[in-house]
């Protein structure tokens, strides 16, 4: 886990650094933008015309909604929370800013006043424009105030304009809230509805004309209660007949005998109950009466009672909407002789102000153009130095991003220091670089004030631990340099390492150079010739050293081609290569091309030093490339040469 936390925070590390390496190091390219930005800006504030504003307030305390066909609560203030307040207030806005009343403002005001730089060509469209153009209406959240203000150029027209729109959005809330022709409409509808009612009222008097019951409901429970109870008494009266008529019978022919044996007067008394069974036989037939009448109403009653129902119900709707037509009458006729400019829930809490310069735009546009050139030239150096480059910017990269060792990296120098570049490798200057004319004022790569020295005795060093660690001991050790591409310092680096070296008195050293074809064009310090690789590989051969323990050789002849007979002869040197005396071997090797024999010789060496161009080799073409050396054999180092700093020493988090 700490080993992936480290590699992070190096991504991380690396991409600021990145970015800071990118904008540093094309920091003339922002400067020139924000140049243009600042020039830009520059004159559209002193060129601009001035603008003048006028500003004014409203406050909505709530919106009467006057509509024909809306309940009567639409009447009442709306917006009691804060999103109903905010709804409000933006239709308010929207017809504050609507197309519609821009046109009467310029309708009233007049194109020409508006526009008077077109003249008559001035159009009523154009003019709206104007008015639209220059008006806003805001409100913050949760706020029941309105800030409107409308710009222009001439500082009497900003006002009036206001002043005539706020005049006429009064009149354009009426007309937003309210139905046109309400009053005659819900009148109508009023009429209408009255006259259903009484109509269903004269239907539903003549039912209960006619049933005798004034409520469906109460007239069915009464007749039902009635009907009981009449059957009660029926069955109480024929119960009585039928026990009279018992006795009568069973006592009839006793009381008889009994009576024919007494006065006149005892004669009554049969005649009596008769006459009592007689009223209760009528009572029967009464209530019987009675019975089949209650019966008859009932069933009458069942036979009408859906349609009183419908009636009813049918008379409770149109009351009802005779009441809501009732009161929709009544606002209408409010409506009718309400006054736009009198409304109580709508007041001007801020007249439009006289006309004010109004800078605020003006200075938002000047820094917008400023700040857009810096930005336009961070974001142009960030595209082209993250994005379009993929070549190697910092030695880091290698490291954190391919994981590629790095050995060494040497900066870059020019003649301002004293130094001169390091030359190309394999071009006419390469032979130059390991030459010193007399009167040439600076100095070879092996000459100890050479600014290459310091950076080849750290590689010399570094490789002495390399061959002590890996137990290389024989003789002689062959060291190859080799680079990417051309002028990427790989011989002056060879000559400087060479040089360094031949000083430490471990034994000779020879500086091979497989770049140059003639062998005999080349010169060596002081005026001592190089000699051909043949040569300085003989036996105990007669050559001239180029300083203590330094001699020079060439591969090639002057018939040869670009590589193919060099690389022949190199390989068949080698048994002479292992069998010389020299304690080290330096070659310096062409550039790493397809058709390159760096390829071919790279394995027989005991180190490869690589050295990358900074800013110039292309990072995908670094990684295949030491890729397949490593693949072949593990000892290869790299050395980024040319490098450059471009971020300030305390903002540097290391490159």
């Amino acid at each position: 886990m700490a080993e992936i936390r480290r590699e992070t925070q190096q991504h991380s590390g690396l991409n600021v650094n990145a970015i800071l390496f990118a904008l540093f190091k094309r920091k003339w390219t922002i400067l020139l933008c924000a140049a243009v930005g600042i020039i830009a800006a520059a004159a559209f504030y002193f060129f601009c015309p001035p603008v003048y504003e006028s500003q004014a307030k409203l406050l909505v305390r709530y919106v009467l909604e006057r509509s024909a066909v809306d309940p009567i609560e639409g009447a009442k203030p709306s917006g009691t929370s804060s999103n109903d307040v905010d709804k409000v207030i933006g239709a308010e806005i929207a017809i504050l800013t609507s197309w519609d009343l821009a046109v009467q403002v310029a309708q009233a005001i007049g194109p020409k006043r508006l526009l008077p730089s077109s003249g008559a060509a001035a159009t009523e469209t154009a003019a709206a424009g104007v008015v639209s153009s220059g008006l806003s209406a805001v409100s913050t959240k949760g706020s029941n105030i309105i800030f409107v203000s409308y710009k222009n150029q001439d500082p009497q027209i900003a006002p009036l304009v206001l002043q005539e729109l706020l005049s006429r959005y009064f009149i354009k809330h009426l007309e937003v809230h309210r139905s046109a022709g309400a009053f005659d409409f819900v009148t109508q509808q009023t009429d209408q509805v009255r006259a259903r009612l009484n109509q269903t009222e004269d239907t539903l008097k003549s039912l209960r004309d006619k049933t005798g019951i004034v409520s469906l409901k109460d007239g069915s429970d009464a007749l039902t209660a009635e009907a009981a109870k009449t059957k009660e008494k029926l069955n109480d009266a024929e119960a009585d007949l039928a026990q009279y008529k018992a006795v009568l019978k069973q006592t009839g022919e006793i009381k008889s005998k009994k009576w024919k044996a007494k006065s006149s007067a005892s004669e009554k008394t049969p005649q009596s109950e008769k006459a009592q069974v007689a009223g209760i036989e009528a009572k029967v037939e009464i209530l019987k009466a009675r019975l089949r009448d209650i019966q008859q109403r009932i069933k009458q009653l069942s036979e009408l009672g859906p349609q009183m129902e419908e009636l009813e119900r049918k008379r409770e709707l149109d009351e009802a909407n005779y009441k809501y037509f009732a009161a929709s009458l009544e606002k209408a006729r409010i409506d009718e002789a309400l006054d736009p400019s009198k409304m109580p829930n709508i007041s001007a809490v801020q007249r439009p102000s006289p006309p004010m310069l109004e800078t605020k735009t003006r200075n938002k546009i000047a820094l917008g153009l400023a700040g857009g050139g810096i930005a336009l030239g961070i974001a142009l150096v960030l595209l082209r130095g993250l994005v379009l480059n993929r070549t190697v910017g910092r030695p880091l990269e290698l490291e954190t991003q391919w994981h590629i060792p790095l050995m060494l990296s040497i900066p870059y120098s020019n003649a301002r220091n004293g130094h001169l570049p390091l030359p190309p490798n394999g071009s006419p200057a390469n032979a130059r670089a390991l030459a010193t004319r007399p009167h040439h004022s600076k100095l070879a790569p092996w000459e100890a004030g050479h600014f290459i020295r310091p950076y080849c005795d750290a590689i010399r060093d570094r490789l002495g631990l390399y061959f002590e660690l890996n137990h290389l001991t024989h003789k002689p050790k062959l060291v190859g340099i080799a680079s990417f591409s051309e002028a990427a310092g790989a011989s002056t680096l060879a000559a400087g390492l060479a040089a360094s070296l031949s000083e430490t008195n471990d034994g000779k050293v020879l500086l091979v150079d497989v770049n140059l074809g003639p062998e005999d064009v080349h010169q060596f310090f002081k005026g001592k010739p190089a000699y051909s690789l043949s040569a300085a590989l003989k036996p105990k051969g007669a050559i001239a050293s180029a300083a203590d323990n330094l001699y020079l050789a060439t591969v090639g002849s002057p018939n040869a081609g670009p590589a193919q007979l060099g690389l022949k002869k190199f390989f068949d040197m080698m048994p002479n290569l292992k069998a010389s005396d020299f304690d080290y071997i330096i070659f310096d090797m062409p550039p790493l091309s397809q058709t390159s024999p760096t390829w071919g010789m790279a394995a027989f060496m005991d180190k490869l030093l690589l050295v990358v161009e900074a800013e110039k080799d292309n990072r995908e073409l670094i990684k295949r490339g030491y890729g397949k050396l490593v693949a072949e054999r593990d000892n290869v180092g790299v050395v980024v040469n040319k490098t450059r700093s471009y971020i300030p020493k305390w903002l540097d988090g290391g490159s």
